[in-house]
Protein backbone atom coordinates (compact mmCIF):
# COMPACT_ATOMS: atom_id res chain seq x y z
CA UNK A 1 0.00 0.00 0.00
CA UNK A 2 0.60 3.77 -0.53
CA UNK A 3 1.11 6.82 1.52
CA UNK A 4 -2.61 7.21 1.64
CA UNK A 5 -3.42 3.32 3.18
CA UNK A 6 -3.35 4.49 6.96
CA UNK A 7 -6.55 4.81 8.88
CA UNK A 8 -6.16 8.12 10.08
CA UNK A 9 -5.59 9.68 6.75
CA UNK A 10 -9.29 8.79 5.95
CA UNK A 11 -10.95 8.31 8.94
CA UNK A 12 -10.78 12.20 10.32
CA UNK A 13 -12.44 13.78 7.10
CA UNK A 14 -15.22 10.94 7.30
CA UNK A 15 -15.98 11.97 10.48
CA UNK A 16 -15.67 15.79 9.93
CA UNK A 17 -17.61 15.30 6.90
CA UNK A 18 -20.38 13.23 9.06
CA UNK A 19 -20.60 16.16 11.84
CA UNK A 20 -20.36 19.28 9.17
CA UNK A 21 -23.53 17.53 7.22
CA UNK A 22 -25.42 16.65 10.42
CA UNK A 23 -25.68 20.18 11.35
CA UNK A 24 -26.35 21.61 8.07
CA UNK A 25 -29.01 20.13 7.38
CA UNK A 26 -31.16 21.30 9.98
CA UNK A 27 -29.90 24.43 8.38
CA UNK A 28 -30.99 23.23 5.06
CA UNK A 29 -34.48 22.75 6.17
CA UNK A 30 -35.09 26.03 7.64
CA UNK A 31 -34.16 27.40 4.35
CA UNK A 32 -36.03 25.29 2.10
CA UNK A 33 -39.47 26.06 4.03
CA UNK A 34 -38.40 30.18 4.57
CA UNK A 35 -37.71 29.92 0.84
CA UNK A 36 -40.81 28.01 -0.20
CA UNK A 37 -38.50 25.46 -1.92
CA UNK A 38 -40.95 22.51 -1.04
CA UNK A 39 -41.68 19.32 -2.92
CA UNK A 40 -45.59 18.77 -2.84
CA UNK A 41 -47.23 15.23 -2.81
CA UNK A 42 -48.68 16.41 -5.99
CA UNK A 43 -49.92 14.21 -8.85
CA UNK A 44 -47.93 11.27 -9.55
CA UNK A 45 -45.45 11.82 -6.48
CA UNK A 46 -45.04 9.23 -3.77
CA UNK A 47 -44.42 10.79 -0.37
CA UNK A 48 -47.34 12.10 1.27
CA UNK A 49 -46.80 15.54 2.77
CA UNK A 50 -44.88 18.74 1.94
CA UNK A 51 -40.84 17.97 2.04
CA UNK A 52 -37.93 20.35 1.90
CA UNK A 53 -35.91 19.85 -1.26
CA UNK A 54 -32.25 21.51 0.28
CA UNK A 55 -30.70 18.79 1.57
CA UNK A 56 -28.45 18.64 -1.39
CA UNK A 57 -27.07 21.94 -0.22
CA UNK A 58 -26.33 20.46 3.04
CA UNK A 59 -24.45 17.65 1.37
CA UNK A 60 -22.51 19.76 -0.75
CA UNK A 61 -21.66 22.30 2.26
CA UNK A 62 -20.25 19.58 4.69
CA UNK A 63 -18.04 18.73 1.15
CA UNK A 64 -17.04 22.08 0.66
CA UNK A 65 -15.74 22.65 4.44
CA UNK A 66 -14.19 19.51 4.85
CA UNK A 67 -12.41 19.45 1.51
CA UNK A 68 -11.01 23.22 2.31
CA UNK A 69 -10.08 21.69 5.76
CA UNK A 70 -8.00 18.76 5.01
CA UNK A 71 -6.96 18.80 0.99
CA UNK A 72 -4.88 21.79 -1.00
CA UNK A 73 -6.30 23.90 -3.57
CA UNK A 74 -4.93 22.08 -6.30
CA UNK A 75 -6.64 21.19 -9.80
CA UNK A 76 -9.26 18.31 -8.92
CA UNK A 77 -10.19 20.01 -5.76
CA UNK A 78 -10.81 22.97 -8.05
CA UNK A 79 -13.06 21.60 -10.47
CA UNK A 80 -15.28 19.52 -7.71
CA UNK A 81 -15.58 22.52 -6.29
CA UNK A 82 -16.24 24.94 -8.43
CA UNK A 83 -18.29 22.31 -11.07
CA UNK A 84 -20.52 21.28 -7.90
CA UNK A 85 -21.15 24.95 -7.20
CA UNK A 86 -23.02 25.18 -10.58
CA UNK A 87 -24.88 21.95 -10.17
CA UNK A 88 -25.86 23.58 -7.05
CA UNK A 89 -27.00 26.17 -8.10
CA UNK A 90 -28.95 24.78 -10.94
CA UNK A 91 -30.37 22.35 -9.14
CA UNK A 92 -31.76 24.74 -6.22
CA UNK A 93 -33.26 26.82 -9.80
CA UNK A 94 -35.26 24.16 -10.53
CA UNK A 95 -36.16 22.64 -7.35
CA UNK A 96 -37.61 26.59 -6.86
CA UNK A 97 -38.96 26.95 -10.35
CA UNK A 98 -39.23 23.93 -12.18
CA UNK A 99 -37.21 24.50 -15.05
CA UNK A 100 -37.46 23.21 -18.46
CA UNK A 101 -35.66 20.14 -19.17
CA UNK A 102 -33.60 21.16 -22.19
CA UNK A 103 -32.62 24.09 -19.83
CA UNK A 104 -31.86 21.38 -17.18
CA UNK A 105 -29.99 19.62 -19.72
CA UNK A 106 -28.09 22.91 -20.28
CA UNK A 107 -26.99 23.47 -16.88
CA UNK A 108 -25.54 19.52 -16.03
CA UNK A 109 -23.49 20.06 -19.19
CA UNK A 110 -22.15 23.52 -18.14
CA UNK A 111 -21.34 22.09 -14.74
CA UNK A 112 -19.72 19.20 -16.59
CA UNK A 113 -17.99 21.10 -18.77
CA UNK A 114 -16.77 23.67 -15.73
CA UNK A 115 -15.57 20.55 -13.62
CA UNK A 116 -12.85 19.17 -16.43
CA UNK A 117 -11.92 22.63 -17.36
CA UNK A 118 -11.09 23.91 -14.06
CA UNK A 119 -9.33 20.92 -12.79
CA UNK A 120 -10.61 17.57 -13.52
CA UNK A 121 -8.89 17.00 -16.85
CA UNK A 122 -10.33 14.39 -19.74
CA UNK A 123 -10.14 10.84 -20.33
CA UNK A 124 -7.09 10.27 -22.64
CA UNK A 125 -6.53 6.30 -21.60
CA UNK A 126 -8.72 3.70 -22.15
CA UNK A 127 -7.18 0.05 -20.39
CA UNK A 128 -6.68 -2.67 -22.04
CA UNK A 129 -9.37 -5.52 -20.30
CA UNK A 130 -6.46 -8.49 -20.46
CA UNK A 131 -3.30 -6.56 -19.80
CA UNK A 132 -2.08 -6.59 -16.23
CA UNK A 133 -1.97 -3.01 -15.08
CA UNK A 134 1.34 -3.97 -13.00
CA UNK A 135 3.17 -3.86 -16.87
CA UNK A 136 3.85 -1.46 -18.10
CA UNK A 137 1.91 -0.49 -21.83
CA UNK A 138 -1.54 -1.44 -20.35
CA UNK A 139 -3.63 1.16 -21.53
CA UNK A 140 -4.11 3.07 -24.84
CA UNK A 141 -4.38 6.68 -25.63
CA UNK A 142 -7.10 7.95 -27.15
CA UNK A 143 -7.39 11.79 -29.07
CA UNK A 144 -7.81 14.93 -27.17
CA UNK A 145 -11.31 15.41 -28.73
CA UNK A 146 -12.17 11.86 -28.12
CA UNK A 147 -11.46 12.14 -24.75
CA UNK A 148 -13.01 15.30 -24.00
CA UNK A 149 -16.44 14.39 -25.27
CA UNK A 150 -16.82 11.20 -23.62
CA UNK A 151 -15.78 12.65 -20.33
CA UNK A 152 -17.98 15.67 -20.55
CA UNK A 153 -21.20 12.63 -21.37
CA UNK A 154 -19.60 10.32 -18.72
CA UNK A 155 -20.44 13.04 -16.06
CA UNK A 156 -23.36 14.20 -17.28
CA UNK A 157 -24.78 10.46 -17.78
CA UNK A 158 -23.84 10.26 -13.97
CA UNK A 159 -25.46 13.42 -12.89
CA UNK A 160 -29.05 11.94 -15.08
CA UNK A 161 -28.22 8.33 -13.32
CA UNK A 162 -28.42 9.80 -9.70
CA UNK A 163 -30.98 12.04 -10.65
CA UNK A 164 -33.35 9.04 -12.16
CA UNK A 165 -32.47 7.32 -8.72
CA UNK A 166 -33.84 9.72 -6.32
CA UNK A 167 -37.33 8.85 -6.18
CA UNK A 168 -37.64 7.21 -2.77
CA UNK A 169 -36.67 8.10 0.30
CA UNK A 170 -32.68 7.42 1.50
CA UNK A 171 -31.94 5.63 -1.91
CA UNK A 172 -29.83 7.68 -4.07
CA UNK A 173 -27.84 9.03 -1.02
CA UNK A 174 -27.36 5.39 0.33
CA UNK A 175 -26.60 3.99 -2.98
CA UNK A 176 -23.80 7.28 -3.30
CA UNK A 177 -22.46 6.44 -0.05
CA UNK A 178 -21.79 2.63 -0.99
CA UNK A 179 -20.13 3.99 -4.64
CA UNK A 180 -17.77 6.64 -2.80
CA UNK A 181 -16.61 3.91 -0.96
CA UNK A 182 -15.38 1.54 -3.14
CA UNK A 183 -14.37 4.50 -5.43
CA UNK A 184 -12.09 5.41 -2.00
CA UNK A 185 -11.41 1.61 -2.07
CA UNK A 186 -10.23 1.43 -5.25
CA UNK A 187 -7.87 4.55 -4.66
CA UNK A 188 -6.01 3.26 -1.89
CA UNK A 189 -5.30 -0.07 -4.04
CA UNK A 190 -1.23 -0.95 -5.34
CA UNK A 191 -1.98 -0.26 -8.80
CA UNK A 192 -3.05 3.46 -8.27
CA UNK A 193 1.00 3.72 -7.11
CA UNK A 194 2.11 2.31 -9.90
CA UNK A 195 0.04 4.62 -12.83
CA UNK A 196 1.47 7.52 -10.49
CA UNK A 197 3.62 8.86 -8.58
CA UNK A 198 3.15 11.80 -6.27
CA UNK A 199 1.82 10.91 -3.11
CA UNK A 200 -0.22 14.29 -2.79
CA UNK A 201 -1.98 13.72 -5.98
CA UNK A 202 -3.20 9.93 -4.04
CA UNK A 203 -4.12 11.72 -1.43
CA UNK A 204 -6.80 13.63 -2.71
CA UNK A 205 -7.66 10.65 -4.71
CA UNK A 206 -8.77 8.72 -1.53
CA UNK A 207 -10.01 11.34 0.41
CA UNK A 208 -12.21 13.29 -1.77
CA UNK A 209 -14.28 10.18 -1.88
CA UNK A 210 -14.22 9.68 1.91
CA UNK A 211 -15.38 13.21 2.27
CA UNK A 212 -18.51 12.76 -0.01
CA UNK A 213 -19.31 9.18 2.03
CA UNK A 214 -18.97 11.36 5.15
CA UNK A 215 -21.60 14.01 4.20
CA UNK A 216 -23.84 11.78 2.65
CA UNK A 217 -24.09 9.76 6.45
CA UNK A 218 -24.57 12.70 7.61
CA UNK A 219 -27.33 13.93 5.55
CA UNK A 220 -28.76 9.92 5.53
CA UNK A 221 -30.84 10.07 9.30
CA UNK A 222 -32.51 12.83 7.44
CA UNK A 223 -33.94 11.88 4.80
CA UNK A 224 -34.55 8.49 5.75
CA UNK A 225 -37.98 7.23 5.32
CA UNK A 226 -40.63 8.84 6.31
CA UNK A 227 -38.11 11.57 5.50
CA UNK A 228 -37.50 15.35 6.88
CA UNK A 229 -35.82 16.64 3.57
CA UNK A 230 -34.88 15.43 0.18
CA UNK A 231 -31.84 15.77 -1.72
CA UNK A 232 -33.30 17.51 -4.23
CA UNK A 233 -32.40 18.19 -7.91
CA UNK A 234 -29.16 20.39 -6.43
CA UNK A 235 -28.05 17.27 -4.34
CA UNK A 236 -28.56 14.98 -7.36
CA UNK A 237 -27.08 16.70 -9.27
CA UNK A 238 -24.12 17.31 -7.05
CA UNK A 239 -23.70 13.61 -6.14
CA UNK A 240 -23.98 12.43 -9.64
CA UNK A 241 -21.30 15.00 -10.75
CA UNK A 242 -18.80 14.54 -7.98
CA UNK A 243 -19.16 10.15 -8.43
CA UNK A 244 -18.94 10.98 -12.19
CA UNK A 245 -15.46 12.74 -11.33
CA UNK A 246 -14.25 10.90 -8.83
CA UNK A 247 -14.06 7.91 -11.14
CA UNK A 248 -11.92 9.54 -13.81
CA UNK A 249 -9.94 11.27 -11.58
CA UNK A 250 -6.75 9.63 -10.65
CA UNK A 251 -6.44 6.09 -12.37
CA UNK A 252 -9.87 6.31 -13.87
CA UNK A 253 -12.20 4.03 -11.84
CA UNK A 254 -15.33 3.91 -14.59
CA UNK A 255 -15.38 0.10 -14.62
CA UNK A 256 -16.03 -0.15 -10.79
CA UNK A 257 -18.33 2.61 -11.20
CA UNK A 258 -20.30 1.11 -13.88
CA UNK A 259 -20.63 -2.33 -11.92
CA UNK A 260 -21.80 -0.87 -8.44
CA UNK A 261 -23.99 1.70 -10.51
CA UNK A 262 -25.10 -0.99 -13.47
CA UNK A 263 -28.93 -1.51 -12.04
CA UNK A 264 -29.19 2.68 -11.89
CA UNK A 265 -27.57 2.92 -14.77
CA UNK A 266 -29.04 0.73 -16.86
CA UNK A 267 -32.76 1.87 -15.49
CA UNK A 268 -31.54 5.45 -17.21
CA UNK A 269 -30.83 3.18 -20.30
CA UNK A 270 -34.10 1.38 -20.02
CA UNK A 271 -35.89 4.64 -19.51
CA UNK A 272 -35.01 6.15 -23.05
CA UNK A 273 -35.74 3.31 -24.89
CA UNK A 274 -39.43 2.70 -23.17
CA UNK A 275 -40.08 6.02 -23.26
CA UNK A 276 -39.51 6.13 -27.03
CA UNK A 277 -41.21 3.21 -27.73
CA UNK A 278 -44.17 5.36 -25.57
CA UNK A 279 -43.95 8.36 -28.04
CA UNK A 280 -42.38 10.35 -25.11
CA UNK A 281 -39.13 12.43 -25.50
CA UNK A 282 -36.01 10.84 -23.19
CA UNK A 283 -36.09 13.87 -21.24
CA UNK A 284 -39.78 13.15 -20.00
CA UNK A 285 -40.32 11.26 -16.36
CA UNK A 286 -42.44 8.85 -15.58
CA UNK A 287 -43.59 6.50 -12.98
CA UNK A 288 -42.03 3.48 -13.83
CA UNK A 289 -38.20 3.04 -12.95
CA UNK A 290 -37.13 -0.23 -11.38
CA UNK A 291 -37.76 0.82 -7.83
CA UNK A 292 -41.46 2.04 -8.26
CA UNK A 293 -41.63 -1.57 -10.24
CA UNK A 294 -40.51 -3.09 -7.02
CA UNK A 295 -42.87 -1.50 -4.68
CA UNK A 296 -45.81 -1.91 -7.18
CA UNK A 297 -45.09 -5.80 -6.77
CA UNK A 298 -44.99 -5.45 -3.30
CA UNK A 299 -41.84 -4.20 -1.29
CA UNK A 300 -42.41 -1.31 0.89
CA UNK A 301 -40.05 1.73 0.15
CA UNK A 302 -38.08 0.92 2.99
CA UNK A 303 -37.70 -2.64 1.63
CA UNK A 304 -36.91 -1.57 -1.89
CA UNK A 305 -34.31 1.22 -0.58
CA UNK A 306 -32.77 -2.09 1.38
CA UNK A 307 -32.84 -4.37 -2.15
CA UNK A 308 -31.11 -2.03 -3.99
CA UNK A 309 -28.30 -1.17 -1.38
CA UNK A 310 -27.94 -5.15 -1.34
CA UNK A 311 -27.51 -5.28 -4.83
CA UNK A 312 -25.22 -2.35 -5.45
CA UNK A 313 -22.82 -3.42 -2.10
CA UNK A 314 -22.90 -7.32 -3.42
CA UNK A 315 -21.84 -5.72 -6.74
CA UNK A 316 -19.41 -3.53 -5.36
CA UNK A 317 -17.65 -6.36 -3.12
CA UNK A 318 -17.44 -8.83 -6.42
CA UNK A 319 -15.54 -5.93 -8.02
CA UNK A 320 -13.02 -5.78 -5.76
CA UNK A 321 -11.66 -9.65 -6.88
CA UNK A 322 -12.09 -9.00 -10.40
CA UNK A 323 -9.61 -8.00 -12.90
CA UNK A 324 -10.08 -5.92 -16.04
CA UNK A 325 -11.30 -8.76 -18.13
CA UNK A 326 -13.14 -10.29 -15.30
CA UNK A 327 -14.61 -7.17 -14.91
CA UNK A 328 -15.76 -6.23 -18.22
CA UNK A 329 -16.97 -10.32 -18.49
CA UNK A 330 -19.15 -9.30 -14.88
CA UNK A 331 -20.59 -6.07 -16.52
CA UNK A 332 -21.61 -8.07 -19.57
CA UNK A 333 -23.39 -10.15 -17.44
CA UNK A 334 -25.41 -8.09 -15.14
CA UNK A 335 -26.55 -5.90 -18.50
CA UNK A 336 -28.42 -9.18 -19.93
CA UNK A 337 -29.52 -9.94 -16.26
CA UNK A 338 -30.82 -6.97 -15.50
CA UNK A 339 -32.22 -6.59 -18.86
CA UNK A 340 -34.27 -8.97 -18.28
CA UNK A 341 -35.46 -8.36 -14.72
CA UNK A 342 -36.37 -5.20 -16.12
CA UNK A 343 -38.55 -6.54 -18.90
CA UNK A 344 -39.97 -8.83 -16.68
CA UNK A 345 -40.76 -5.99 -14.12
CA UNK A 346 -42.11 -4.13 -17.14
CA UNK A 347 -44.63 -7.13 -17.82
CA UNK A 348 -45.42 -7.62 -14.29
CA UNK A 349 -45.95 -3.68 -13.93
CA UNK A 350 -48.90 -3.14 -16.24
CA UNK A 351 -50.39 -6.49 -15.84
CA UNK A 352 -50.97 -5.20 -11.94
CA UNK A 353 -51.93 -1.66 -13.30
CA UNK A 354 -54.46 -2.82 -15.73
CA UNK A 355 -55.95 -5.56 -13.50
CA UNK A 356 -56.47 -2.45 -11.01
CA UNK A 357 -58.01 -0.40 -13.86
CA UNK A 358 -54.97 2.30 -14.09
CA UNK A 359 -54.73 3.99 -17.54
CA UNK A 360 -50.71 4.97 -17.78
CA UNK A 361 -50.76 8.79 -16.98
CA UNK A 362 -49.02 11.43 -18.46
CA UNK A 363 -45.21 12.27 -16.55
CA UNK A 364 -46.21 15.52 -17.01
CA UNK A 365 -49.49 15.93 -15.46
CA UNK A 366 -50.04 18.89 -12.33
CA UNK A 367 -46.88 20.91 -14.68
CA UNK A 368 -45.07 18.60 -12.55
CA UNK A 369 -41.90 16.89 -13.90
CA UNK A 370 -41.10 13.45 -12.78
CA UNK A 371 -37.72 11.82 -13.05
Amino acid sequence: MGPTSGVGVWLVPLVVAFLLAVGATPLAIAAARRFNIIDRPVGLKIHKVPTPLLGGLAVYGAFLLATLLFLPWTGPVRGLIVGGAIAIAVGVIDDRFNLPSLVHLGGQILAALVTVVVGVGVVRYVSIPWHSPYAGGGSWRIPLVIGFLFTIFWIVGMMNTINFLDGLDGLSGGVGVIAAVLLARWAASPPSYIAHASAGFHHADLVLPVILAGALLGFLPFNWNPARVFIGDSGAMFLGLALGALSIFGVAKIGTALLVLSIPVLDVAWAIVRRQMQGKSFLAGDKQHVYHRMVELGLSPTATVLCMYSICLALGIVDLGLSRLDKLIAFVVVVVLVGTSFVLLEVAGNRKQAARGIRPRSAWANGTRYK
